[in-house]
């Protein structure tokens, strides 16, 4: 018997009124729905506690309960009798499975208990082996990559090999023992990594039907969640002989050429840079000279005044076209690094400098066009400071005399 303990005090005091009851000598019934349980002893107990639970608690006999399981009161509390009841109605939970408490009644009038956040432990783990199951079979449903034929009225998915032709994989519900006797910890989360790299899928459905082939079709499924380790193992052996002895060249010879295409990218957006560098203090000095020369005319002071400041928009337009230029080469590199590294893990450090060399100079690049923004806008600001002061607008007199 567990010590009773799901952080409720009211759901403690049912599961610990159920535990006295010993169910497995008691008669009890359930139709899928509804719990009906018959008792001489702590009826009263029984009543009191459920109902603080339930909303459909009703009364048959003086020494019967009918409760309808799912009319439970609690906030994203769901309770199950028998294992069988929750793998049966797995799908009504599965959104919110991670912040569910979910409580199985046991026959014998014990529980499973999974609480909100909680992790894989061995009293908990049939709750969690059904989660992951039914993770990786949607998962694998899902995956056209992996399997381009669904038939859900035969409850079967279709692969399709190279070496094997069509191999039907049948995915019956196994037993609840099934469940009980595995370990599926952490393993949804391997099968997106995995399926990440894609010629691994490939590799991955070679070995999975050499290693099924003579399983029973409609327990096949089964079969590759039983024996995942192995399978895996088998395919990342096969996916990384591959790697290491024919994919490296093409995919060096193919990053030699994207990035001289970065190179490149980045070589023009220096020019473009460049030529806004030199542009800048040229237009604000012509500027300030033309108007130095009008300062007694204040029309013409404001015209200047005007030209520049659309000159400055132009130039903020110009500057935010290599901005998104650099954004989108950031970008491109970050991708192309994260599909290296996770498809070609073994062969990533040798390219590893060379992301660190692009990147570096993407970071230089981003600084530079910073300061760039910075200084048309200090531009401007004196600019708009100079003519309003040689239109007598503004009054720096103090200023000039005080320096």
């Amino acid at each position: 018997m567990n010590n009773i303990n799901t952080g409720d005090k009211d759901i403690d005091s049912f599961l610990e009124t159920i535990a006295q009851l010993d169910l497995k000598d008691k008669k009890v019934e359930y139709n899928g729905s509804k719990l009906i349980l018959k008792t001489d002893v702590e009826f009263s107990q029984l009543k009191e506690t459920t109902e603080k639970i339930f909303d459909d608690v009703n009364t048959l006999l003086s020494d019967t309960l009918e409760i309808r399981l799912s009319s439970c009161k609690m906030h994203k509390t769901s309770i199950f009798y028998k294992t069988e009841d929750f793998l049966q109605k797995y799908e009504k939970i599965k959104e919110d499975f991670v912040l569910q408490t979910i409580i199985i009644i046991t026959a014998d009038g014990d529980y499973l208990l999974k609480k909100p956040n909680a992790t894989y432990n061995q009293i908990n783990k049939a709750i969690f082996n059904i989660h992951e199951y039914k993770q990786i079979l949607l998962f694998f449903l899902n995956t056209p990559e992996f399997t381009p034929y669904v038939s859900e009225t035969d409850d079967q998915f279709t692969l399709i090999s190279k070496t094997h032709g069509v191999f039907n994989i049948g995915y019956q519900l196994p037993k609840v023992s099934f469940f009980q006797e595995v370990d599926l910890n952490n393993l949804f989360n391997r099968f997106q990594k995995e399926f990440k790299k894609k010629e691994f899928i490939q590799f991955f459905k070679e070995v999975l039907i050499t290693g099924v082939h003579n399983t029973e079709e409609e327990n096949r499924f089964n079969k590759i969640i039983k024996e995942h380790n192995t399978l895996l193992n088998l395919a990342k052996r096969d996916y990384e002989i591959y790697v290491s002895n024919f994919a490296f060249d093409k995919v060096k010879s193919e990053f030699k050429e994207e990035r001289g295409m970065y190179f490149d990218s980045i070589d023009k957006n220096i020019a473009s840079i460049g030529k806004q560098v030199i542009s800048f203090p040229l237009t604000f000095g012509a500027t300030i000279f033309a108007s130095y020369k009008v300062k007694d005319q204040p029309a013409l002071l404001i015209l200047i005044l005007s030209a520049y400041f659309l000159y400055t928009i132009i130039a903020f337009l110009v500057l935010n076209m290599t901005a998104y230029n650099i954004k989108c080469l950031r970008k491109d590199v970050k991708q192309e690094e994260e599909i290296i590294q996770n498809s070609y893990r073994i062969i990533y450090a040798d390219f590893k400098n060379d992301f660190k060399k692009i990147k570096h100079k993407i970071t230089n690049l981003r600084v530079i066009i910073g300061f760039l923004y910075f200084i048309l806008v200090a531009l401007l600001g004196l600019f708009i400071i100079f003519t309003l002061y040689q239109i007598n607008i503004l009054d720096l007199s103090d200023l000039i005399s005080s320096s």
